[in-house]
């Protein structure tokens, strides 16, 4: 930003001087005029013009000992750039936060667009960066209306105090103009309330607070929103959890897998609420949350958890969508689940495009990918495909080629795959129509 500052000190400089040289030829009369320019008198001294050429005595013009009053000193030029506002925005956009501080002391045009940039996106995910990020937004009223984006994440914190719950509400009821929230609590903490009285209209919602009725009836109020991604610990998840989990299950809260929480029971969303959601995440929902959200909606991109004992029902809310699912990921805690969700899925979701399934509780052999193959000629429209799973397998270029193939001949839009060893296997067109070939990334 050094140049930066370079030439626009240039530009001041220069346009300080044209101002000087414009104020030389205003008439006397004008205060901020200048003095007149003097010229040599006949008898060799200096006079200025209109005044006597001689005052009788004999004795040469002097220099004038008085001059006008200085004009009053005068500010920078109000410089604007000569591009569209616009597409300055655009070029501003590429720069970071730190780089857009000098740009803010430029003028008032690019002060006006690297404010709004600057604050348009406020991400901390420290908590102590968190608390004092809050309290600084709420000391400037100013900056409250560019706010577009607010992501929060204090899960790290051990127990968040009240005050800091209060503060971020306050924040979430100035800022009316947000589009984007994220907001990460401790896994026990969902403080729904902070919610209350904000008027903003979201377009994307995350957030780790539990489904609750008091959270379903927050998402009702937002007609707008079209990503939601819930990632906190469900109670009807919990309890499908294998016991490798249960531990963690009952730190959050003792006692939650043996009396099923009511609260969760009552989420329910109205069916006029979300008309406009097409992209939805869960992390730790099960069957019950999944329907709640999807049901009667369009949505078309969705992830969810698939539990031992729901897995199956999982698949069955997903499918309650108003409309063709086209992107899928699933993350398994089955340890069944590869001798089962390839068949699953390609029964209830065949207009698929790209298709992610990751199992943590069992392996994939070559075996069982083997045997997917007739189900994958259910899918018309899939060009990708992930399967990652743990193994102690190891698997030769030429087993994971023929696995490529082989799909790839149930599956002609299959266009890359990722097997749970981890190698990236892409089809290579060739002029030939249906020759090709499958070539793997580390090629």
């Amino acid at each position: 930003m050094d140049q930066f500052h370079h030439f626009h000190a240039k530009i001041q400089t220069l346009s300080n001087l044209n101002e000087r040289i414009v104020n030389s030829h205003f008439p006397d009369e004008i205060g901020r005029c200048v003095s007149r320019p003097q010229r040599l008198s006949s008898q060799g001294g200096w006079s200025r013009q209109g005044a006597s050429e001689n005052t009788g005595s004999g004795t040469p013009d002097l220099p004038p000992t008085t001059t006008t009053t200085p004009p009053p000193p005068r500010g920078p030029p109000a410089l604007r750039p000569r591009l569209p506002m616009e597409v300055v925005e655009l070029i501003l956009r590429n720069l970071s936060k730190r780089q857009l501080l000098p740009v803010l002391l430029a003028n008032k045009a690019l002060h006006s667009v690297a404010i709004a940039l600057l604050y348009r996106e406020m991400v901390e995910s420290r908590p102590a960066q968190c608390v004092l990020l809050v309290r600084r937004l709420l000391q400037t009223p100013a900056v409250h209306r560019h706010v577009r984006k607010l992501d929060i994440n204090i899960s790290t914190l051990e127990c968040p105090t009240g005050n800091f719950y209060r503060l971020l509400q306050a924040l979430l009821r100035r800022t009316t103009t947000l589009t984007h929230l994220s907001l990460d609590f401790p896994k026990a903490h969902s403080p729904v309330w902070i919610l209350d009285g904000c008027v903003f209209s979201l377009r994307q919602f995350s957030t780790s607070m539990h489904s609750s009725s008091e959270l379903a009836r927050f998402l009702e109020g937002q007609a707008q929103v079209t990503h939601l991604t819930l990632r906190g610990f469900q109670s009807d998840a919990l309890k499908s959890l294998p016991y490798i989990y249960m531990d963690i299950a009952n730190s959050i809260s003792p006692g939650l897998l043996v009396s099923r929480d009511s609260s969760f029971e009552q989420f329910v969303l109205g069916r006029e609420s979300l008309k406009k959601l097409a992209v939805f995440n869960a992390i730790h929902a099960g069957p019950m949350v999944v329907r709640a959200v999807v049901e009667g909606r369009p949505v078309h991109t969705a992830s969810i958890p698939l539990f031992s004992t729901n897995a199956v029902l999982s698949l069955d809310a997903l499918e309650s969508s108003a409309v063709p699912m086209k992107r899928l990921s699933v993350i398994s805690f089955d340890p069944n689940a590869p001798h089962f969700i390839f068949e699953e899925v390609a029964k209830r979701f065949t207009e698929l495009e790209a298709l992610h399934i990751v199992v943590l509780l069992a392996e994939f052999t070559n075996e069982l990918l083997l045997a997917a193959c007739p189900f994958l000629s259910s899918f018309k429209k899939l060009k990708y495909i992930t399967c990652v799973a743990t193994s102690t397998e190891e698997s030769t270029y030429a087993e994971e080629k023929e696995i490529a193939e082989k799909w790839h001949e149930k599956c002609a839009t299959l266009k890359t795959i990722i097997l749970p060893r981890g190698r990236v296997w892409f089809h290579k067109p060739s002029l030939t129509p249906g020759a090709g070939s499958w070539e793997c990334l580390e090629d």
